[in-house]
């Protein structure tokens, strides 16, 4: 089966985004060296999160890889934070090093001051709404938990009645979760596109612009999304398709 062409455009962007960020980084964090580095360590925690998962969706070590996004989602706000101006990013990175200052608290501060000028998410909705969406996709991964322990099931068959057996080992693959955690990834990388493009004016980085540009289109595409509604509940473990619905992007 060919790929979805929204794996496709992954695959490549996954490939060419992450120096282009770190130079906008290192271009606008030229202040104190020590809050300087707190996005900056963020991104390669990201990124690390990220191609780590990647590898371990693939031998079906679900329930971990899950557990990776959700560090990629918040990893997203400190990388946010960075790219915005001095005056603004400092004290905030200051006091979240301090702990002072929560992710919670840091996501509010954005929406309030920044968000309203980064347009729509995948949709129509708002970037506060697209964003709240993707955390909450993630939230409940902070600890290990039944929810948690439904990504180390697959099924193996699913009839008419609801009635479903599962697999359990060290490491089950199972198609539907392993589909809908990359997806996972591809909204993560999107995402971190969408905050650098809305925050440089750099020519160079237009031909990852297009890119991203074109892997949201797609996105907005795909059957595993049904649009803007509650995505914690429609990229649950447990949630499954009814059978006979063909699930798979063209």
């Amino acid at each position: 089966m060919n790929k979805p062409v929204w794996l496709e455009l992954t695959d490549e962007l996954v490939k060419s985004i992450f120096p282009p960020v770190h130079e906008v980084l290192d271009a606008m964090n030229a202040g104190d060296l020590h809050l300087a580095m707190i996005p900056r360590m963020a991104l390669f925690h990201l990124s690390g999160c990220l191609h780590s998962s990647m590898r371990a969706n693939e031998q079906g070590l679900h329930s971990a890889v899950i557990c990776l996004v959700r560090q990629c989602v918040e990893a997203l706000t400190l990388v946010d934070l960075g790219l915005q101006a001095a005056e603004y990013r400092e004290p905030r990175l200051e006091a979240w090093d301090s702990g002072k200052l929560t992710h919670g608290k840091m996501r509010q501060s954005l929406e309030a001051d920044v968000w309203a000028r980064y347009g729509n998410g995948l949709w129509d909705e708002s970037w506060t709404d697209y964003f709240g969406n993707l955390a909450r996709s993630v939230q409940p991964y902070a600890h290990y938990s039944p929810v948690l322990m439904g990504w180390q099931m697959s099924v193996v068959d699913n009839d008419a009645s609801n009635r479903f057996h599962v697999a359990i080992g060290p490491a089950v693959y199972d198609s539907l979760k392993a589909s809908r955690i990359t997806l996972l990834h591809s909204l993560v990388l999107w995402t971190s596109g969408r905050i650098v493009g809305e925050n440089t004016a750099n020519p160079e980085w237009q031909p990852i612009t297009d890119q991203v540009d074109a892997l949201g289109r797609s996105l907005g595409q795909s059957k595993l999304l049904l649009g803007t509604k509650n995505w914690a509940d429609e990229l649950a473990p447990h949630m499954l398709f009814r059978p006979g619905y063909d699930w798979r992007d063209a």
